[in-house]
């Protein structure tokens, strides 16, 4: 028997042999607080147990930790909302004893073992309501939730509907986490991507920065990253997705805010529709950064009307704080082993969004004017081994024609021009030969097989 299959069995096995001996049911009340109710479930039924929500609007008006479960399964048949009054939303984010996450304090904190949740599959039902749409109308950016932190060992997320999310959605900071079939409608109901008014800003779908995750099934609105990967992550996974209203991409980072020495590695990205987003796939990284990302790949990644395809910036600052500042420390946050295949699709005759609210905009750089299918703001020499293979990606309502590029020579590190797949140049994209002589560097080889596995066994069950 071969160790793959053997690894597969094992960990089946290891599921097979957690028997769920209890079986609890929140109950719900008629519009008053059910976030006592939830707890009390928990506590009774936090181990070896199923717990289900029945198909009902159950009111969870206070954030939530629920902590220390260990082989526990989630249906969750009906809809989980929070309260529809900005007041006492942020009253309680204020107060409340729940971990933040890297952006902002969830109202759902869940940590356990083996631990799953399984949404409802009636559209309808299985969703969590945030009431953002009246945060996005007044523009109010002060004391958002991140919707929920689900910081687990061994997990499932399986068809969750999430409805107008307030700013963030899911932090994944666990390892083995599988994700299926989730959706996000972050779309305001009454404004464009350009338009600033009701824009629903740092709307991501996902922020990863656990190990050995895997995203397979994406339908989202987005007025943010739809998925980023984020300081610590390793072994990801995320495919077959779509991105609409205004995603900012499938996304490195930010890593390196404020120097720090930030780490991400392995990550895949396979199989997106990214659709009026304003980039396809993004790294960002601030200026004066430290630390690595490595290894990450994006391929098979359809464009229509997105404003930049593929971006990369090492130089990243806050452009409505004032001018770029000093790179006191010369560095940055390294970029090594990025591929980029099979990019196709077309711009938007708009570079920026709705997030546009200061002059320079936040995403600027020098040149863009929306004709630009790749941009590389690199810091000198910090960038190794990036290439670019079957990149066509056209200028809006131009479809046989190439987009431009902004990418500066003097930027790249020596013997990068021989393999980038690009001439490095601010002008037309023009596609050149990757030489793959010896002595030139070669990609190394992705190691995701327990990510796999761990994939595997969950859907023997």
């Amino acid at each position: 028997m071969s160790l793959s299959l053997t690894l597969v069995l094992l960990l089946h096995l290891t599921f097979l042999t957690s028997v769920k001996g209890a079986e609890c049911t929140v109950s719900h009340s008629n519009g008053s607080d059910d976030s006592p109710a939830i707890l009390q479930a928990f506590k009774m039924c936090a181990t070896d147990s199923m717990i289900t929500f029945e198909r009902a609007n159950y009111s969870a008006y206070t954030p939530i930790t629920l902590s220390n479960l260990k082989n526990v399964t989630i249906f969750l048949n009906g809809n989980l909302n929070l309260p529809n009054n900005i007041t006492e939303v942020q009253q309680k984010v204020n107060t409340t004893s729940n971990r933040p996450s890297t952006y902002a304090t969830p109202w759902f904190y869940i940590q356990g073992t083996d631990v799953q949740i399984i949404g409802s599959e009636d559209f309808e039902w299985g969703r969590f309501h945030g009431f953002g749409q009246q945060w996005w109308d007044i523009g109010n950016r002060t004391l958002r939730p991140q919707l929920a932190t689900f910081n687990v060992t061994n997990g499932l997320l399986r068809g969750l509907k999430i409805i107008k999310p307030v700013a963030w959605g899911w932090n994944l900071p666990g390892k083995n986490i599988r994700v299926e079939n989730h959706y996000v409608d972050a779309k305001p109901d009454n404004s464009t991507r350009e338009n600033t008014i009701s824009f629903p800003f740092n709307t991501d779908g996902f922020n990863l920065s656990g190990q050995n995750i895997t995203v397979d099934g994406y339908y989202g609105h987005n007025g943010d990253d739809c998925i980023s990967v984020i300081n610590g992550a390793r072994d990801i996974v995320a495919q077959n997705g779509y991105c609409g209203f205004s995603s900012h991409g499938l996304s490195i980072g930010s890593l390196g805010r404020n120097g720090a020495q930030d780490m991400v590695q392995n990550v895949l990205f396979k199989n997106w529709t990214m659709d009026g987003a304003v980039y396809g796939a993004r790294f960002k990284s601030w200026t004066g950064g430290q630390g690595l990302a490595n290894n990450v790949t994006w391929e098979d990644i359809t464009l229509v009307n997105v404003s930049t395809g593929i971006f990369i910036t090492q130089n990243y600052y806050d452009q409505d704080k004032g001018a770029r500042p000093e790179n006191v420390n010369k560095t940055s946050t390294r970029v090594t082993n990025f591929t980029y295949r099979n990019f196709n699709g077309g711009l938007n005759s708009n570079w920026t969004d709705g997030t546009c609210i200061s002059n320079p905009c936040w995403n600027f750089v020098q040149g863009i004017d929306g004709s630009q299918g790749v941009i590389l703001d690199l810091y000198p020499e910090t960038a190794l081994n990036i290439t670019m293979t079957h990149i066509n990606i056209h200028p809006f309502n131009r479809p046989d024609s190439n987009a431009n590029v902004i990418c500066d020579a003097s930027a790249l590190a020596p013997g990068e021009q021989d393999t980038l797949g690009f001439k490095c140049q601010t002008g037309p994209f023009v596609a050149t030969e990757i030489k793959t002589s010896e002595g030139l560097r070669s990609k190394p080889i992705r190691l995701v097989a327990y990510s796999t596995l761990f994939v595997m066994a969950v859907t023997l069950i």
